[in-house]
């Protein structure tokens, strides 16, 4: 019965030079079948099916999957297999460090987080006025941005906060690759105000 499923030849080389030929098997995607039990075979032999067009193709085994017979079942191997001319995927281990305010390890996926950061407010605008300081090259527009800085800073949970912080969205429309790491934090001062 399960002589009729096995339609291919192949020839089985193991690695002491063994070489068995016209083995009746049946080759599906990375597994081969067959119920010669007979045939000691081992991770690393080789498999060759010749194609009806004459090409051969060549698997080297993985696992040899040999099964006890059971019942009306022979004994048989179900030999997984990899083709030669594959690429072996190396697995390997990968270590990453994260550190800091605001660190995340996202993989293959969407990262929807929000972070709040309880930073002094001192601190935040002595950072924000020397970047303003050191990378806004337009001068009027760094004159206006450090000004807004300090009157927002003096203005922190005062009313009136919210003009001053649309003042300085304003000017630092223009200048978003510089400061939008600072507007988390200029944000929660709002909703703080």
């Amino acid at each position: 019965m399960f002589e009729e499923l096995m339609q291919d030849s192949i020839s089985i080389k193991t690695k002491d030079g063994t070489i068995y030929d016209d083995v009746m098997a049946s080759v599906q995607n990375n597994k081969i079948y067959t119920t010669r039990y007979d045939i000691p075979i081992s991770p690393g032999d080789e498999i060759t099916r010749q194609t009806s067009a004459g090409k051969d193709e060549l698997f080297i085994v993985e696992d040899p999957g040999f099964r006890k017979g059971l019942g009306g079942i022979p004994d048989n191997y179900q030999i997984r297999v990899r083709r030669a001319d594959q690429e072996i995927s190396r697995s390997g281990n990968v270590v990453y460090n994260v550190t800091g305010d605001n660190t995340r390890f996202n993989l293959n996926g969407v990262d929807s987080s929000i972070n709040i950061i309880n930073q002094n407010p001192s601190e935040l605008f002595q950072v924000l006025r020397n970047e303003i300081e050191s990378k806004v090259k337009d001068e009027a527009d760094r004159e206006k941005l450090l000004i807004y800085s300090q009157q927002l800073e003096q203005g922190i949970g005062k009313e009136g906060f919210a003009a001053k912080y649309a003042k300085f969205v304003e000017v630092a429309a223009k200048h978003m690759a510089i400061l939008s790491p600072f507007m988390p934090a200029l944000t929660q001062l709002l909703v703080q105000s």
